[in-house]
């Protein structure tokens, strides 16, 4: 059992709240800086981006209980549960993702990394030019033509929804979302036993393999 106090308890291990909060400075880097025409900067926060969603994918497997696929909570009617006590304000007690909370956490996975796959082979067919671009078939270069400039109003339609859903946890369960992902820490009202700890060679594992797919991408011509 992880450790627990007479009113919280550990949930969220450090590697996971490194990595929400350097996914969400990637993120803001990358909009702002193909919105600035900064495309250099914008090349090098997709690949700071892709490393550390490698490493989040690693840790769905190998992290602690929480940070694990297994202790996400999913199923088809704890998702459509999970949303009927968000509409009548009932709160269901969850230390990890609830099952809503878990699919949004998925879901942002995906289409960030179909975005940042695509990225890599895509072109304004003038300056830039993605570092697997000259050396892929023309149905990827199509695919990410077509999908490199379409999914970033979905991102930002996830990421409202998700600030939102944090917001409104605050205010209707006082759930306090944000500083848990600080702390690592929820109220041990909350149903479940705290995390172990982190697991150090399946964390250096983890970061050897997202550090050596980030350095073998600033190698690559852009």
């Amino acid at each position: 059992m992880g450790s627990r106090t007479h009113d919280s308890v550990d949930v969220w291990d450090w590697p996971v709240r490194v990595i929400h909060w350097g996914m969400v400075l990637a993120v803001v880097v990358l909009f702002i800086s193909v919105n600035l025409g900064w495309m250099q900067l914008h090349f090098y926060a997709g690949y700071g981006l892709s490393a550390l969603i490698l490493f989040r994918l690693i840790w769905l497997f190998v992290g602690t209980r929480y940070a694990k696929l297994t202790g996400f909570n999913l199923s088809i009617t704890g998702f459509f549960g999970q949303l009927n006590a968000l509409i009548t304000g009932r709160a269901l007690p969850f230390l990890g993702h609830n099952p809503a909370g878990a699919v949004m956490v998925l879901v942002l996975l995906l289409v960030l990394s179909l975005q940042i796959a695509s990225g890599l082979f895509y072109t304004d067919d003038v300056f830039w030019f993605g570092p697997f671009f000259f050396d892929s078939p023309d149905w990827a270069q199509n695919a990410a033509a077509w999908l490199h400039p379409r999914l970033p109003p979905l991102v930002l339609l996830l990421i409202i929804t998700h600030i939102l859903a944090v917001i409104y946890h605050k205010l209707r369960f006082r759930e306090p979302l944000v500083s848990a992902m600080i702390h690592g820490r929820k109220p041990a009202a909350d149903a479940g036993d705290g995390r172990e700890p982190v697991n150090r060679v399946w964390f250096v594992l983890s970061l050897v393999a997202a550090l050596g797919w980030l350095g073998w991408l600033l190698t690559l011509e852009i």
